[in-house]
């Protein structure tokens, strides 16, 4: 009887135990299974769709169509200036795109894609004003010259018998010798690997400054080779000048000036367009930068610009 009892006491205590063993794993698996799942849930929390960010490159790229549309037809020299920004803002916008068609991104993927577009707001809005710049000038252009030819035309008439030394003579007096400038645009300069060129306004990349700037014809000036000096004048207010990179000195009224870097152009009398890459030869620091231009003595031309 005794016997028995125990027998049936051990059982009772193995029972027990296998109770508490199951009891245990259960709380583990229960504790398993919420912990995985809020590490899926913290793991969903971090991805983003990218609906809204492709919503908004479209309505910058359509908006952008439509405002470089009103400037073509109207000049030539406009509409390939127009493709040439397009393009360069249409690979922003691949680019940008791109990263988008993976679906949904993390925060800094998501970060990166806005800046993109941050980025291409800025050279939209840095294009337009230079387009319209420049078909403003180029209507100023046309009706000067319309001017000019009929104000030619009724000195023609009025004045058969004056040579060609005294018209020349008399538009010296009234115009000058000196070189006009228009359309002076600087850009930032990043080469690619395949060689072309990316614009850029951040030190980080910046490798050279690209100056374009238009000279009008002038029949009274000149023919020949003309010097045209830059100076590059930086935050401090002092010209960036490096022996190395090119730069030297000029005479201005009469006193001695500092130059970042000189070119020497063929002047034919005939208007052109003039392109300058500068390498500064050390890096660049962020700020407001003036660059300035002269030739013969004079001081032809002037633009800003800001590098971050």
């Amino acid at each position: 009887m005794e016997q028995s009892n125990n027998r049936h006491r051990r059982v009772y205590f193995v029972l027990i135990f296998v109770i508490i063993i199951l009891m245990a794993l259960n709380g583990i698996f229960v504790y398993n299974y919420f912990t995985t799942d809020k590490k899926l849930v913290k793991t969903e929390e971090k991805l983003f769709a990218t609906d809204s960010v492709k919503v908004e490159l479209q309505k910058v790229l359509s908006q952008t169509s439509k405002e470089l549309d009103q400037f073509k037809g109207k000049n030539s020299e406009l509409d390939a200036y127009l493709k040439e920004k397009n393009d360069s803002l249409q690979e922003y916008a691949e680019r940008i795109d791109a990263l988008l068609r993976q679906g949904k991104l993390n925060r800094e993927q998501l970060n990166q894609a806005l800046d993109e577009i941050d980025q291409l707001r800025y050279y939209k809005r840095k294009y337009l004003s230079q387009i319209d710049s420049l078909s403003n000038h180029i209507i100023k252009l046309n009706k000067e010259n319309s001017t000019l030819r009929e104000n030619v035309d009724q000195e023609k008439m009025k004045n058969e018998n004056l040579t060609m030394q005294n018209i020349k003579l008399g538009n010296k007096v009234a115009i000058g010798a000196k070189l006009q400038t228009s359309t002076f645009i600087i850009t930032g300069i990043k080469k690619k690997s395949n060689g072309k060129e990316k614009e850029t306004n951040k030190v980080s990349q910046l490798e050279q400054l690209k100056f374009t700037f238009n000279i009008a014809d002038n029949y009274v000036a000149d023919v020949g080779n003309k010097d045209i000096y830059v100076k590059v004048v930086g935050p401090d207010g002092t010209t960036i000048y490096n022996e190395s990179a090119g730069s030297g000195s000029f005479v201005f009224q009469g006193q001695e000036s500092h130059y970042s870097m000189k070119k020497t152009i063929e002047f034919t009398q005939a208007a052109q367009q003039v392109t300058i890459y500068w390498t500064n030869g050390s890096s660049f620091s962020k700020g407001k930068y003036k660059v300035e231009l002269y030739s013969d003595g004079f001081s032809i031309g002037s633009a800003d610009f800001e590098l971050k």
